[in-house]
């Protein structure tokens, strides 16, 4: 068994299984969505979810366009 520490609550969380790389885990302290940087020592970090970047990105790009459209 493994442990590793949440970068959310910095509660230690005790990994029952092997972990891969990429791999997603929800801390059962905090419930963040973290996801395994490195797997020697088990490293986690906050889960990117690049769809979700990308999309937040496009609409606050869209609402710039927006607010200059109506200032002419």
């Amino acid at each position: 068994m493994s442990m590793a520490i949440c970068p959310s609550c910095e509660g230690e969380i005790k990994l029952t299984r092997k972990v891969e790389l990429g791999q997603r885990i929800r801390c059962p302290l905090c419930l963040e969505d973290l996801e395994v940087v490195e797997t020697n020592p088990v490293e986690l970090d906050w889960a990117y979810d690049e769809e979700e970047e990308w999309d937040d990105e496009w609409e606050e790009e869209e609402e710039e366009a927006e607010d200059e459209d109506s200032s002419w």
